[in-house]
């Protein structure tokens, strides 16, 4: 007889192409060309993506500029694509790699 496998199991697979850190920094979601922004809260953050929680989310457009300290604190900023979406939160890729922001930027 065959072992159940995870999904049968009832536990959830896997998806994620990168294993994600927990973390809660504030963030800015900037579109409109840099004149809107919203603020939010990085909940989780990998290689490939993060988790933004915050008011009226869904608000955003499907790509827009994350701007955030990375883990040493530096400001960074980087394109993003909306991947899925709640009432609370959402997930976006990273388009591309961090580059840090100039002095005042944030």
């Amino acid at each position: 007889m065959k072992p159940p496998d995870e999904a049968s199991a009832g536990l959830a697979v896997e998806k994620r192409r990168a294993p994600r850190m927990r973390c809660l920094r504030t963030a800015r979601c900037v579109f409109n060309n840099g004149c809107s922004d919203f603020t939010a809260l990085v909940r989780n953050v990998s290689a490939t993506g993060a988790r933004l929680a915050g008011d009226e989310l869904f608000r955003l457009p499907d790509e827009f500029e994350l701007q955030m300290a990375n883990a040493a604190g530096v400001a960074t900023a980087r394109r993003v694509r909306r991947v899925w979406s709640r009432a609370d939160s959402i997930g976006v890729e990273f388009l591309e790699p961090e580059r840090p922001l100039p002095s005042g930027a944030r």
